[in-house]
């Protein structure tokens, strides 16, 4: 069975994520801790559009936050079913048998 390689252009396509920073210049983008405004409006407008496509919704919501700094912010404190607290003593064992096995890889 014969295999052909085509050539692809060294210079790929602009994505998405590269269309987001020229539309925003550095100057434009907020940095830093979020406000509490941002996380309403962030999780208000995922609550009526949905998650996904996350700069076209940074833009969308009026945010001048990147995609992936909407995206995180999501995943990792604004979710409903983030789940906080100390882990429970289920969860220490767990993580004690699974260490004991696979050690710190």
């Amino acid at each position: 069975m014969e295999m052909v390689l085509q050539r692809t252009s060294h210079h790929p396509v602009p994505g998405e994520q590269q269309e987001a920073a020229a539309e925003l210049s550095s100057a434009e983008l907020r940095r830093g801790p979020w406000t509490v405004d941002e996380d309403l409006t962030l999780v208000n407008y995922i609550s009526d559009h949905g998650e996904g496509r996350w700069n076209a919704l940074a833009r969308a919501a009026g945010l001048k936050r990147t995609g992936k700094s909407c995206r995180l912010r999501w995943l990792n404190y604004l979710r409903p079913d983030v789940k906080r607290g100390n882990f429970t003593a289920e969860e220490q064992l767990l993580i004690l048998d699974l260490h004991s096995r696979w050690g710190n890889r």
